[in-house]
């Protein structure tokens, strides 16, 4: 990784084989990252918590997109199980770092989730904040299609 003009450059060999299985040791990274997502900064123990229940799920997959021990982004897919429709996996999260944007790393972590559920010969999907329309153009251009729009309903217990 190399800065030019304010902007991190990655190489384009790196975007092929920087991709890798999440640790706990990348919590704190993961978490950073995480706050570009605009909901708020999460206590690290709390972090360490959620990213050691997702590690040990075998329904839950973490990888990380790192560049010279720098963690650039992250994903996280999941097998989502209902009683009356197909299972299918879903992207539950994905970040990039905005000083690497746009240089193929949020791409390359989405098709690395691709081949994992082709390989399962499932379908997967995406849910996107209606906010966000750079996320909708970006999902768009990898291939997805928006099959409907939902309202998210919740209860504080």
């Amino acid at each position: 990784m190399r800065m030019l003009m304010n902007k991190t450059v990655i190489s384009t060999e790196s975007l092929v084989s920087n991709i890798r299985t999440a640790t706990l040791h990348d919590s704190k990274s993961i978490n950073n990252l995480s706050l570009h997502l605009g909901y708020g900064s999460t206590p690290q123990d709390l972090a360490d918590e959620r990213l050691k229940c997702l590690l040990e799920s075998k329904n839950d997959w973490v990888w990380v997109f790192e560049e010279s021990d720098d963690i650039l982004g992250w994903i996280h897919l999941f097998k989502a199980h209902r009683v009356a429709s197909s299972t299918f996996y879903e992207i539950g999260g994905l970040v990039v770092n905005p000083e690497t944007r746009n240089v193929g790393i949020g791409r390359r972590l989405v098709e690395f989730a691709v081949k994992h559920s082709e390989v399962q010969k499932s379908e997967l999907r995406v849910r996107c904040n209606s906010k966000r329309l750079d996320s909708h153009l970006f999902y768009e251009k990898t291939g997805f299609v928006n099959s409907k729009k939902q309202f998210v309903y919740r209860m504080s217990l």
